[in-house]
């Protein structure tokens, strides 16, 4: 009975470890991938767009 009420109270202690992490994180972490993708392609477009206009095919 003493060990149950042990083995409960450590997973509820590392339960809000967790929460406590991922609210600190700003979440599960899809949003911050999502960042990170949109500002991937913005690095990507700047990389091409740059490219274009010395291959005079691009906006000038």
């Amino acid at each position: 009975m003493v060990y149950g009420i042990i083995i409960l109270a450590v997973l509820a202690v590392v339960g809000a470890g967790c929460l406590v992490t991922l609210r600190r994180r700003g979440g599960s972490g899809e949003r911050g991938a999502q960042e990170r993708a949109a500002a991937g392609r913005g690095l990507s477009d700047g990389v091409s767009g740059t490219n274009a206009t010395r291959q005079n095919i691009g906006p000038s």
